[in-house]
């Protein structure tokens, strides 16, 4: 009983040691100043090396809201009474859905880790498309096919930030899990399948007599998928 007493005094009084710098302490000096409104700074949801991956995740966000409204656009020029794509149209539709989606549970993740997402703080990205209305279909599913690319290569960014061995305040597995699981597998599909989209597409407008009729055919294919 001696031996279990001495032990669970040493337990508290490493846990007090520990305390000093964390929530339990704010709220002891709180509590001894007797102001209930004196800051928990430290009562949050943050810890391990999320606060080093924060300004990436809300970067990687803005990206995908981006992307969201650029594919929305392409969408539209296609579904017109002048480009009457369907299929291109459904394609770059899903796209934009999935990117704002994408966005969404990027601002409920950052949260949950107790951060905060501040669009106004984030330096606003590269233009993703220019002239976009120009773009012929060969043209649209090129650019959209570079930037998932870019898209991927920033998430691996933060996965490799957030998982590297060398530097142990940014370790964050479950920040490098989420963006596995999330975001790593899908975009390495979506690169695969707007690559194949592209090469088809360009070796079916070879013959110039019947481009109209090429792309008439490629429209009907990806209505269908």
């Amino acid at each position: 009983m001696k031996i279990f007493a001495a032990l669970v005094v040493i337990a508290f009084a490493i846990v007090g040691t520990s305390a000093n710098k964390h929530c339990y302490a704010d709220v002891e000096n709180a509590c001894n100043n007797n102001d209930p409104d004196d800051s928990l700074r430290n009562c949050n949801a943050l810890y391990s090396g999320f606060e080093h991956a924060e300004a990436g995740m809300m970067e990687f966000t803005v990206m995908q809201i981006q992307s969201s409204f650029e594919y929305l656009l392409l969408s539209t020029k296609y579904n017109t009474h002048v480009k009457n794509r369907p299929g291109f149209s459904k394609k770059f539709r899903e796209l934009s859905d999935r990117s704002w989606n994408h966005g969404i549970d990027l601002i409920k993740h950052i949260t949950t880790r107790g951060g905060k997402m501040e669009f106004r703080t984030v330096e606003k990205p590269r233009l993703l498309f220019e002239h976009t209305l120009e773009l012929d279909e060969l043209q649209s599913m090129a650019i959209v096919l570079e930037n998932e690319k870019f898209l991927a290569k920033t998430a691996h960014h933060i996965h490799q930030n957030a998982s590297h061995a060398n530097h142990s305040t940014h370790y964050d597995p479950e920040v490098a899990h989420y963006m596995e699981e999330k975001f790593i597998e899908d975009q390495a599909d979506t690169i695969r399948q707007f690559s194949g989209y592209a090469n088809d597409l360009k070796n079916f407008m070879k013959e110039k007599s019947q481009v109209a009729l090429s792309i008439y055919l490629f429209d009907e294919y990806l209505q269908k998928q």
